[in-house]
């Protein structure tokens, strides 16, 4: 039992880090210092295979919870399956497939849409409308190094 105790925790546990983290890049993009907070980044890299991990966790809690009753004769093999019919089952697999092929498709075409792009291509006369702000950051006026202060 200890497995399914702490596999069920660790699950938990990295499901509540992965909301906090959202939560704390949430409020670092309203207080204005997303890009410049060091440590929600690191956290960020550091929470990567969370969800990869979260996942098995839970399947370990799954399978091995049920294990151990079939194994020790208090359930037969036929029982301790899922109560879904075969058809159900390749009726969610179909879903899934569509559903991929699709998401696939389009982050496919996309890429390629943007990979036949050059790197400085930005169309005619961008650089004509003057400076462009990007990322909510407004650059400030530039200070002319003859003027005398005061004046």
């Amino acid at each position: 039992m200890g497995i399914v105790f702490w596999s069920f925790r660790v699950m938990v546990a990295l499901g509540f880090a992965m909301l906090g983290l959202g939560a704390w890049s949430l409020w670092r993009r309203w207080r204005g210092g997303l890009f410049e907070s060091r440590w929600l980044q690191r956290a960020a890299v550091a929470m990567g295979p969370a969800g990869f991990v979260a996942v098995l966790a839970g399947w370990v809690t799954t399978e091995v919870g049920r294990q151990p009753f079939t194994v020790y004769g208090l359930m037969r093999t036929s029982e301790s399956l899922a109560p879904v019919e075969a058809p159900a089952v390749a009726t969610s697999l179909l879903v899934f497939i569509v559903v991929y092929f699709f998401i696939f498709g389009a982050g496919t075409f996309y890429i390629l849409r943007l990979m036949a792009k050059a790197p400085g291509d930005t169309g005619p006369d961008a650089t004509a409308e003057g400076p462009l702000r990007s990322s909510g950051i407004t650059p400030a006026a530039q200070v002319d190094p003859n003027a005398v202060p005061g004046e």
